[in-house]
């Protein structure tokens, strides 16, 4: 059984593999005839896909969350590719693994390591020399260590992919030991502390189960509030830490969003807290637009305005 990633299709070919089914949806035709509507995902790329024939047959066979197996003949549609699917139905290790399913092919994931990150994680908390501080860090990724070694970045945001989350924590915590040096008036340790501590809220509102996305605490609080939550606890379990140094971080981490139009309770309120913003902002939207830049696979020098910065880009900014 050949398989071809998602990354590979091409106009007019026929295809078969194993996906990711992100969202799968009933839908009438003008004439009124069903079909589904689905968005596919593998660790390579995301399609659309279409199911027009035997619909009431394949409709029952999974549902939106499932692995698949699938098969269909690739076409354009608006100058964008989608599988139109001959065959769907859902994958199982039991019944597919001897044709070469592994969940692993479904999740995008970070090209490095996870275990080399969470390495460099451990010398960014070893640099702290504030005592309580370094026993707070300790403590919350010893005990969340597990999601932070595949945890995104974020459900459909800046580094999206399995062990996005550690990425951005570890290009982060360099940022802020770097800019900690350049301004000498900044609490290092307490920056380092909050740029690690930002988005810790996502360990409960981001699932890290084969489809993702967000959790119930995660719709209905979202994870500004939940990394408080977290911040807090972990204060509790370890005892005996500054009630002032409590506040900070509690700010640190309401505040990183910068103000409440963009989701931050409060915006930031002494340097280390607007620092972790900018810090924060400048990792997220670099990667935003590497990821557009890489994306467009136009001849064209510029991509179009279709994008997170509503602008084209220029493809061509190193020549």
């Amino acid at each position: 059984m050949k398989l071809t990633p998602i990354k590979d299709y091409q106009e007019n070919s026929a295809v078969q593999g194993f996906v990711l089914c992100l969202e799968k949806h009933l839908r009438t035709t003008k004439a009124g005839d069903y079909y589904l509507d689905l968005v596919l995902q593998d660790a390579t790329g995301r399609i659309h896909g279409k199911v027009w024939d035997n619909v009431d047959h394949f409709h029952n066979q999974f549902e939106s969350g499932d692995a698949i197996a699938v098969k269909g003949v690739v076409e354009k549609y608006h100058d964008i590719l989608q599988l139109n699917c001959t065959h769907v139905a859902k994958a199982t290790k039991e019944r597919y693994s001897r044709y070469g399913f592994r969940e692993e092919l479904l999740i995008p994931s970070i090209e490095e390591d996870p275990r080399e990150l969470w390495d460099t994680l451990r010398v960014l908390i070893s640099g702290v020399k504030n005592k309580p501080l370094k026993r707070l860090l300790r403590h919350i990724f010893k005990t969340h260590k597990e999601s932070v070694l595949v945890l995104p970045g974020s459900v459909s945001h800046h580094h999206p992919e399995r062990g996005g989350f550690l990425l951005h924590l570890v290009s982060t915590g360099g940022l802020a030991v770097r800019l900690a040096e350049h301004y000498p008036r900044i609490d290092k340790d307490l920056l380092v502390a909050g740029v690690l501590l930002h988005d810790i809220g996502k360990f409960r509102g981001i699932s890290t189960e084969l489809q993702g996305g967000y959790t119930e605490a995660g719709q209905l609080m979202g994870h500004v509030v939940l990394s408080r939550d977290i911040l807090l606890e972990a204060i509790h379990e370890i005892g005996d830490f500054p009630t002032e140094l409590t506040t900070r971080l509690e700010h640190i981490l309401l505040a990183h969003h910068g103000s409440p139009k963009d989701g931050s309770p409060r915006p930031p309120k002494f340097p280390e807290a607007l620092l972790t913003h900018f810090i924060d902002t400048l990792d997220g939207r670099l990667d935003l637009m590497f990821r557009e830049l890489n994306s467009d696979d136009s001849d064209q020098p510029f991509t179009n305005t279709r994008n997170h910065f509503r602008t084209s880009l220029w493809k061509n900014y190193r020549q």
